[in-house]
This record gives structure tokens, sequence and C-alpha cells, in this order.
């Protein structure tokens, strides 16, 4: 048996990193409109994640746009685009939301650690990085059964305590009914977000709808009949403007664009 030649070797090597480029080239154009498709659960996963955190005051509420946070998950995905995965593009993405509001956390409470070393002792002073603690939901809705007016369920405070209720869901079970149950999406899409079988999203909605019971029962023990998980149908979601789409896609499209120049060029990315 022949021993290959170094050069063989590389030319062989070359011809694996040229179909490998090759093959990316192909998937990026398919990774705009899978990113486009999910862009509106996306952006309403960022906005309870930072709801979650504004209500256990870890964020000043109002500082984090999802706008903002979703953007720079999407850099992030142009940034590490090779590594998308060929099935599941949803997990993946909501990951990166999740570490962008991970970092802005993190660098809030950097902030509040500086400004504690800084301030004199024995003073009290508040200044705009303190939190208030966050409020139950019995506190802000305390009866549910009457008809919630419209100013009261758009409150921060109402918001806040929806989503922390929510956050006590396992992330396993909470996706697929937040998909389900408040976006309306139908259990064969969430499925396939969620890279399960029908049968296995339906068990997990319905694990999170017992367990939201549950919950709503132990806080509302007062009631003869406590609130059902429909409540969670009065949580804020947001649509994409026209104009946060078009910033996306352009995104996206301008770095397919890119990369197939410097591809025809020779050098690719």
């Amino acid at each position: 048996m022949t021993t290959p030649s170094t050069s063989e070797d590389g030319d062989t090597s070359a011809r694996v990193e040229h179909a490998a480029s090759r093959q990316a080239g192909t998937e990026r154009p398919a990774l705009v409109e899978r990113t486009m498709e999910v862009l509106r659960p996306l952006l309403n996963y960022a906005r309870s994640e930072v709801r979650m955190h504004e209500a256990v005051g870890d964020l000043i509420p109002g500082t984090i746009n999802p706008e903002e946070v979703v953007d720079a998950a999407v850099l992030e995905a142009l940034q590490q685009a090779d590594e998308a995965p060929a099935g599941r593009i949803y997990p993946w993405l909501r990951h990166l939301v999740r570490r962008v509001v991970q970092r802005e956390v993190a660098a809030a409470r950097r902030r509040r650690r500086e400004r504690s070393l800084e301030q004199p002792i024995g003073t009290n002073r508040r200044d705009d990085e303190e939190t208030s603690p966050p409020r139950r939901l019995i506190d802000v809705l305390p009866n549910p059964e009457s008809p919630i007016p419209e100013d009261v369920v758009a409150s921060a405070e109402v918001q806040q305590a929806l989503a922390a209720v929510l956050q006590r869901l396992p992330a396993s079970w909470r996706e697929p009914f937040v998909l389900h149950a408040i976006d309306g999406v139908p259990l064969r899409r969430v499925a396939e977000f969620e890279g399960l079988t029908v049968a296995e999203a339906r068990r997990r909605v319905e694990r999170a709808r017992e367990f939201l019971r549950s919950l709503l029962a132990e806080e509302y023990d007062q009631l003869a009949m406590p609130p059902t998980e429909m409540l969670f149908a009065h949580l804020a979601r947001m649509d994409p403007s026209h104009a946060h789409a078009a910033r996306i896609r352009g995104r996206l499209e301008g770095d397919v664009a890119a990369r197939g120049q410097d591809e025809q060029r020779g050098h690719p990315r």
C-alpha cells in the first residue's frame, strides 16, 4: 500500500475545505429564511427573558430593548453561521439571545458593585441603577376573576409578575407552552421548532398547563376559583416592526452576498 505524498495530502485537504466552503455557501441563503421565519417568537423570547430579569431585580425596567437583544444575537449568529444546525435553528438562536441577556445582566451587576464601592459608608443613596424588589402576581392582580382594565394588564408590574411566574416552568415545558398557548403556533410547527414529535410537544404543553394551574392555585389560595393558565394570555407579545424585520433581513442577506463575493475571488471567509 502506497503512502500519499505530502502534496497529495495538501490537495485532499484543500478539496475538503473547498467542499465545506461550498456547502456552507449553499446553506447561508436558507439561513436567512429560517431566521426570518422564527423572528417573531425570537423577539418575544428576548422580551420574556428581559421581563423576567426585570421582575427579579437584575435589570432596571425599560433599559434593555428586546429588538437590540435580537440584533446582537443575529450578529453573533452571522459570526458563527458555519455552526448553525442544519435542522433546528430556533433553539440555537434562542441560546444566543439568552447569552446576550446574560451579558447585560452581568454588566448591570458589575455597575451596581462599582457604585456600591464608591458610595460613602453610612449613606443610603438611591440611584438609577437600583431596582425595586419583585412583586407577587396576587399583589398586582388581586382579583383576576373580574375584568382587568387594559391599562392595568399593560402595566410593567403586571407584565413582570406574569413573566416571573412563567419563568418558574422548566424551560423544556415553557417554550412549547409559550409558542402554542400564547403565540398560537400550531403543535406541528412547535414540534419542528423544538425538534420534537407532535405527541411530545403536546405532552410538554399539557405538563406546563398543569404546572401553571398548580402555581396559580397556590398563589390565589384564598379564591374559591383560582385563575387558570389562560391568565397568561394577557402576557404582552410583540410583532417585529417592518423596520426591524427589514434590518434583520438586510444584515443576513448582506452577509450572504459578501461571502459569495469573497468566494468568487477565492478568499472564503
